[in-house]
């Protein structure tokens, strides 16, 4: 009951602070040496190092003819001292678009994170392996023939299809209550926008997998997890243009409220990433060295951002920054801290932990051990 009590706590929250996030990014851009007066609303100040004045756009998206957003390279400009790059970090966990390294476009198929987690104040630290991957592959459909005279049910194969597959699995390395990989494969008819929006995150994907369960409609051919011996999968066949068929189900999808650890990974992950510093750097310089803060009303966000040279990750070289930022909110205190790259859209490395005041105490610690790329 505390681990359901904590991520109530966490959600709630987070519709409060939906409200106030507007005023941390995506309003009128300033230039980072500008500076506002307090006012009775509330105060925001940022300071910059010495990399002088940039300009230009940044890592934004356009629109292009097909209907799809790209993401922009990032431009120089020159200044008195010299060339000073710009560049936000303003497509956080865009697993839809391809990102540009060297001026070529990729995209990001396969990912795996070192995770660690602590879910109440001085409890132990948990430990697992993170592995996300999607390519298209080919799958056997199974439906659920019915013969309504006698009402007897059949497994029916019903054949060979081409498919978009994303495949998951957690490996416990020093967990709560796992003693066995868990993994999963969800199948779709093709990758859209809505079913990349849960790829680059750290955790099972429980949105994507019980919506696809549920929603009654939609691309989704299928879903196969597997834990210890206990193995669970569904297919729809109305999705491959088969109606004559019922869905086909075998396993308990219960499994999943089982295993405490798979509830405690994306309690974390949500907390973090829902009052993470995401938001607030979308129209922040990240490459050059600022410090900046907001309040208003009880509400109080301060942060720091380090350009930190070049990291080599997945074979190619990204140019860096460290972030940093603490925030109160009420009764609510949080801090963290990241390595991004400006055209990377996940963290090479974060942790942060979110307290409220009598309530939740959660710890949560994301690094990329290993990413591939493939030129679009």
């Amino acid at each position: 009951m505390k681990k359901f009590r904590t991520v109530l706590v966490v959600f709630l929250v987070f519709l409060v602070f939906v409200s106030v996030s507007g005023c941390l990014g995506g309003g009128e851009e300033e230039s980072p040496t500008t500076s506002e007066s307090p006012t009775d609303a509330g105060s925001h100040t940022t300071s910059a190092g010495t990399g002088g004045t940039t300009g230009g756009g940044g890592y934004s998206t356009t629109e292009s003819p097909g209907g799809t957003t790209t993401p922009e390279t990032t431009t120089e400009t020159e200044t008195e001292t010299g060339t000073s790059e710009y560049a936000s970090w303003a497509n956080p966990w865009d697993a839809y678009n391809p990102i540009q390294i060297d001026g070529e476009q990729y995209l990001i198929t396969s990912i795996k994170y070192k995770l660690r987690i602590r879910t109440e104040e001085g409890g132990p630290i948990y430990e697992y392996e993170i592995e996300k991957s999607r390519k298209p592959t080919k799958i056997h459909v199974y439906g659920n023939k019915i013969d309504m005279e006698t009402g007897e049910q059949e497994k029916a194969d019903l054949g060979e299809f081409e498919v978009y597959e994303y495949y998951g699995k957690i490996t416990p390395i020093n967990a709560e209550d796992m003693n066995s990989t868990f993994e999963y494969r969800l199948w779709v008819t093709e990758r859209t926008s809505d079913t990349d929006t849960f790829f680059l995150f750290p955790s099972l994907d429980f949105l994507t997998l019980y919506a696809s369960l549920y929603s009654g409609a939609g691309n989704t051919v299928g879903v196969w997890m597997k834990y210890g011996d206990q193995v669970f999968e569904f297919y729809n066949p109305a999705a491959v243009g088969e109606m004559s068929v019922a869905p086909y189900q075998e396993g308990d999808i219960n499994m999943l409220s089982n295993i405490a650890d798979i509830e405690s990974i994306y309690m974390s992950w949500y907390g973090f990433y829902n009052f993470g510093f995401w938001t607030a750097l979308e129209d922040e310089n990240i490459y050059q060295e600022t410090t900046g803060s907001w309040g208003v009303m009880g509400y109080q966000y301060n942060y720091e951002v380090k350009p930190d040279g070049t990291m080599t990750i997945g074979g190619k070289d990204f140019k860096v920054s460290k972030v940093s930022w603490t925030y109160t909110f009420g009764g609510i205190t949080g801090q963290g801290e990241a390595v991004l790259a400006a055209n990377l859209p996940v963290p090479i490395e974060a942790k942060g932990v979110f307290i409220e005041q009598g309530g939740a105490n959660v710890f949560t610690h994301v690094k990329i051990e290993d990413i591939v790329f493939e030129k679009v």
